[in-house]
């Protein structure tokens, strides 16, 4: 055997060796890519063997598919026979490229994961909106397409999982479509009967304890400086360059101060952490900058919210302040937190998922159904059904089952696994 011929072996075995290596790595991929010609793109990350971003022709309107939009999600693969949680996020998903992106459900069930960006958010937003197309139901609409897309390729059982509006949408999947999921896990969902409710009638009882009493002293010295603070605030927004049209500087404070209260619950702020009128005035702003971020009142921020807060004020509702306590201090009358929800149309509350969703709590279909709460979260604290409900104490809308005791997690992911055996 010459020396060319061997050569010419030895280059033969090794493309045959890297195509054979390629397609071991890329399983998910190759399926795929023969059933569909969606844009498929891998991406690194460090907890899954394969992961891609996918992005899936959706239909706008499932009532009459005639039109389709890109709608982003994003695939983790583990293993064709492994189960798969679907995260139906209610916002965009930006945070699923990262390579060290997980969920503690696919840690713990060895599960795949399937990340969808919600319609109207993110990268999948229609070139024209229709309001009337972003619904609770369209959206699980949404989730069943693609899970028929993937059912051909992953055999395991199906998990829905969100967090918060998140939670809201996966609760919704196994609501309208209950065959499609085998366990549905949210995170500070709320589940409520009425459209919105004034934010200190939800804290109520936190406001009463110490703690709570803490964060009343400090929201009502606050607005009693106002003034002496206000030249402060100025000074930090326009250092960051923040854009509040057509807000300006005194009612964005006004509004972070109502706010105050719900978001240092609603996020699990340390009682200790909380200044007195000892604090220097630069100090007073900053915690206030810190429990209620100035950039959510942004020009971009706004923008980015807008579907979200369509989707509060024409379903799934929201909560409102109330500002008597503190008239003399405001700058205007109005401080409803539809400022954020799109000014050029007429949004019209219509009650109707509220009731399916009530209905359906009471029905067996929901009993595959888990609510995972802090204590402390408003969220929490606006829920109106007590079935497969686990609560962290003194948890905040950050809670999740790891933040349990070692026997609590194991009872909760033994009755998760129970479902999908």
């Amino acid at each position: 055997m010459t020396k060319h011929y061997k050569r010419q072996i030895i280059f033969i075995f090794l493309i045959v060796n890297v195509i054979s290596t390629y397609s071991q790595k890329n399983l998910f991929q190759n399926k795929f890519s023969k059933l569909y010609n969606f844009k498929i793109v891998p991406k690194t990350n460090l907890n899954f063997k394969e992961y891609y971003e996918i992005t899936i022709q959706q239909s706008l309107d499932h009532i009459n598919p005639k039109d389709k939009f890109n709608q982003r999600i994003y695939v983790g693969f583990k293993d064709f026979n492994a189960p798969t949680v679907i995260v139906t996020d209610g916002y965009a998903i930006d945070y699923a490229s990262k390579q060290d992106y997980s969920n503690e459900l696919t840690t713990e069930l060895k599960a795949n994961i399937v990340v969808v960006e919600h319609r109207f958010f993110g990268k999948s937003i229609p070139d024209s909106i229709d309001w009337d197309l972003l619904t609770m139901k369209q959206a699980a609409d949404d989730y069943h397409f693609i899970k028929s897309i993937l059912d051909k390729i992953l055999s395991g059982k199906w998990i829905s999982s969100g967090i918060s509006k998140g939670g809201q949408a996966a609760l919704s999947y196994k609501m309208f479509y209950p065959n499609d999921i085998a366990v549905a896990v949210t995170y500070g969902a709320a589940i409520k009967n009425k459209q919105s409710v004034f934010s200190d009638t939800i804290l109520l009882n936190l406001t009463q304890t110490v703690c709570g009493k803490k964060v009343s002293e400090l929201q009502q010295y606050l607005f009693t400086h106002k003034s002496i603070l206000l030249p402060y605030f100025s000074d930090f927004t326009s250092q960051k360059k923040y854009d509040f049209s057509p807000l300006d500087n005194e009612i964005v404070m006004d509004y972070m101060l109502l706010e105050l209260p719900f978001s240092f619950w609603q996020n699990g702020n340390k009682c200790e952490d909380i200044p007195d009128s000892t604090f220097n005035t630069e100090n007073l702003v900053g915690y206030l900058t810190k429990i209620v971020p100035p950039r959510f009142f942004s020009v971009n921020n706004k923008k980015q919210l807008e579907s979200a807060f369509y989707m509060f004020y024409h379903e799934l509702g929201y909560y409102e302040y109330n500002t008597n306590p503190f008239t003399k201090y405001l700058k205007r009358k109005d401080y409803s937190n539809k400022y954020f929800a799109p000014q050029n149309i007429t949004i019209q509350y219509d009650n109707t998922f509220h009731k399916t969703v009530n209905t359906f709590m009471k029905s067996s279909d929901s009993k595959n159904v888990f609510f995972i709460y802090g204590q402390n979260d408003p969220w929490a604290l606006q829920t109106t059904t007590s079935e497969n409900v686990f609560i962290v104490p003194s948890g905040s809308h950050k809670s999740r089952i790891v933040n349990f005791s070692f026997e609590q997690q194991a009872d909760i992911y033994n009755k998760i696994k129970a479902c999908i055996k």
